[in-house]
């Protein structure tokens, strides 16, 4: 039983200790830990947990179950701009200080209705450390929480359960951040 030389090019080898993840049947992901995006990352969708001091901050819109972090696609806006205008819209946060944590590459599945199958995306995850929090106006398509760190983290990890090792990676930079003094 010899190796087909022909379909060897096609092969995509999966190396051990890649985590593969299942986010809405919609992309299949794999973590990618580092601190800066490639230049030509092509990305659609950020992610990002706003905390200030002992508290982070939760955000739904009006009228939802279940409280969240922000996310959503990016639009035409770099992705940290993003996250910084998202932080003062959804939570009232002015953001000082925001870190990429690390990115998910996603290829969507034929589950996915808005992209073709295979489609590459990039997914940042990024801490929002907020400077000040002000009240959202009446008018303010969204609600928000503070919460304790504590019950910040469950109940992130409780609406994200796909990317809870990365709320907790998230979270850990923040008490990093927080011991030296850096926030």
């Amino acid at each position: 039983m010899g190796v087909d030389l022909m379909s060897l090019g096609a092969y995509e080898p999966r190396w051990p200790g890649v985590v593969e993840l299942n986010l809405a049947d919609q992309w299949r992901a794999r973590w990618v830990d580092e601190q800066e995006l490639p230049g030509n990352a092509p990305v659609f969708w950020a992610y990002g947990m706003v905390c200030m001091g002992d508290h982070g901050y939760a955000t739904r819109e009006k009228g939802a179950a279940k409280w969240g972090m922000i996310e959503g696609p990016i639009g035409e806006a770099k992705p940290e701009a993003f996250v910084k205008s998202a932080a003062m819209e959804r939570t009232g946060a002015t953001a000082g200080r925001v870190e990429l944590i690390g990115f998910f590459e996603c290829k969507a599945t034929r589950h996915n209705t808005e992209f073709e199958q295979g489609t590459i995306t990039v997914r940042p995850f990024y801490l929002a450390v907020a400077r000040k929090v002000a009240d959202l106006p009446e008018t303010s398509n969204y609600e928000r929480r503070r919460m304790r760190m504590a019950e910040y983290l469950v109940a992130m990890r409780a609406r994200y359960p796909e990317l809870e090792d990365y709320i907790g990676k998230c979270a850990s930079r923040y008490a990093v951040l927080r011991a030296k003094g850096d926030v």
